[in-house]
């Protein structure tokens, strides 16, 4: 091959690897801009402005801007700074280990903080509930619940250690050494 051609595989070569990472940002509930901004962030391997990001993606800085905060609040890209440089830099986050781990602890610690609460108050109720005389249907109801309420609980402990585990590292440390992965 000649020089044209390898380059030419090399573009093609990251765009397979810049689609295949937005439709994966897709897939775990962001939207094509948001994999648009990711991917080129991921290929381009440094920091970029929202002038660069914006040129190399042809959105808009609005649309822009909104993404690259969206990526900010998930953990997926980091803000770097550069002393002589005076607009805000972005780049991605280490590797796929921290990205993954940063993205699912943040949604599995917000669904530990919005049911853990919900489901305590409920085991309260349901326990007061059935110290009183009732009909044995809304008994049966109430227990049926009482035990549903506790297994969540128990879902949401394990849910939160593995939340701890993953933000200190040692589940990731784990699996790695489990499976003989190099990070």
């Amino acid at each position: 091959m000649n020089a044209d051609n390898l380059s030419n595989e090399i573009t093609a070569t990251h765009q397979m690897i810049k689609k295949s990472l937005a439709q994966t940002v897709e897939l775990y509930g962001g939207n094509r801009s948001l994999g648009q901004i990711y991917s080129t962030l991921y290929i381009h391997g440094g920091p970029m402005t929202l002038d660069d990001l914006k040129n190399q993606t042809g959105m808009s800085k609005g649309s822009m801007s909104l993404g690259v905060r969206r990526l900010l609040d998930d953990k997926l890209i980091e803000r770097v700074y550069r002393r002589e440089e005076r607009k805000d830099l972005y780049q991605t986050r280490g590797d796929f280990f921290q990205v993954f781990s940063a993205f699912f602890t943040k949604l599995w610690g917000t669904d530990v903080a919005i049911n853990v609460e919900t489901h305590q108050k409920a085991q309260v109720q349901y326990e007061a509930v059935l110290s009183a005389p009732m009909s044995k249907a809304d008994y049966e109801e109430a227990l049926r619940m009482l035990k549903k309420t506790k297994e969540a609980l128990t879902y949401y402990t394990f849910l939160h250690a593995l939340v701890e585990d993953f933000h200190s590292g040692e589940f990731i440390q784990y699996l790695t050494e489990k499976y003989n992965l190099d990070q």
